[in-house]
């Protein structure tokens, strides 16, 4: 008898509560993420987050050039399924107007 109550009872109620943690868990994961979304960034990293998307272009380099302004040398890397990863390589740099980015060819 106290075996059957067990299984009815208890190990249900144990599934339950797990899931009900887990599904918490899961919830305050994405809305951890939207929050980081949300922050403005200013700056090389809030113009890469508005043209490229949200933490998708990684700067690989900055150079100081001969005026003494300040450019980038960023990447995209784009995944494929059981290939190589491709990237795309951009110049930004900063003028009167703003940042302006321009495609490296390789």
């Amino acid at each position: 008898m106290l075996k059957f109550i067990v299984f009815v009872v208890l190990i249900p109620v144990t599934i339950f509560l797990l899931s009900a943690f887990i599904n918490g868990l899961f919830e305050l994961n994405q809305e951890e993420k939207e929050n980081r979304k949300r922050i403005i960034r200013e700056g090389i990293e809030g113009y890469l987050d508005r043209t490229f998307g949200y933490g998708t272009a990684k700067i690989f380099k900055s150079i100081l050039d001969a005026d003494g302004l300040l450019s980038y040398v960023i990447y995209l890397p784009h995944y494929e399924w059981f290939k190589s990863t491709r990237y795309q390589w951009f110049e930004v740099y900063l003028t009167d107007k703003g940042y302006i980015h321009s495609e490296i060819k390789g």
